[in-house]
């Protein structure tokens, strides 16, 4: 679960830095750029987590851990 809100957490920010860069416009190239930097940090950080939550088990189901072999 902690995992679930921190992607929601992550989706607010992506929903905040693209409000400051349309807010921004033209006015300010510099920062600007910064935050789409910024911006495109988050939605790598979103992507990570959709995915390791993906992995970790669908519909709710927890992960199995893997098999170990032995030697």
């Amino acid at each position: 679960s902690m995992l679930e809100e921190d992607l929601v957490a992550e989706r607010i920010a992506i929903d905040s830095y693209r409000e400051i860069i349309q807010y921004l416009g033209n006015d300010d190239p510099t920062t600007r750029r910064m935050m789409e930097e910024i911006l495109a940090s988050e939605e790598e950080h979103a992507e990570d987590l959709k995915t390791l939550l993906e992995d970790l088990g669908k519909k709710g189901e927890p992960a199995r851990p893997k098999k170990r072999r032995r030697p």
